[in-house]
């Protein structure tokens, strides 16, 4: 059951962040869910960098997006709204951060959100 509805949240992620959201309001997400969420787009976003630059092989990548999803049961909200959250925090973070700055923090924070989220 978990790991269909992981393979759900995967394929919806997947086909979600290859588009563009529709302009909708902003999700508010407050306290640990938001941490999670924060860790969950921080993975993702990394281990797409990676990836694309040849840096970990394809099970690496799997196992990290994977691994994001999981974090967002830690997120209320349906998997649209999870899809939608995600989208507004890879914004905000594309935003406010260079790729230098965005693997800085990657570092910094991937034990904690292991540790507490996986």
């Amino acid at each position: 059951m978990f790991r269909r509805a992981l393979t759900t949240t995967a394929t919806l992620l997947a086909l979600s962040f290859g588009a563009t959201l529709p302009a909708k309001a902003d999700l508010v997400i407050q306290g640990r869910a938001a941490q999670a969420l924060h860790c969950a787009a921080l993975l993702y976003m990394v281990a797409d960098e990676l990836y694309q630059g040849g840096y970990i092989s394809g099970a690496d990548y799997n196992w990290a997006q994977g691994a994001a999803v999981q974090m967002l049961a830690y997120v209320p909200g349906t998997d649209a709204q999870k899809v939608q959250a995600m989208g507004q925090r890879f914004e905000k973070i594309f935003a406010s951060r260079s790729l230098p700055q965005l693997m800085n923090e990657f570092d910094k924070t991937a034990p904690w959100c292991q540790q507490n989220f996986l």
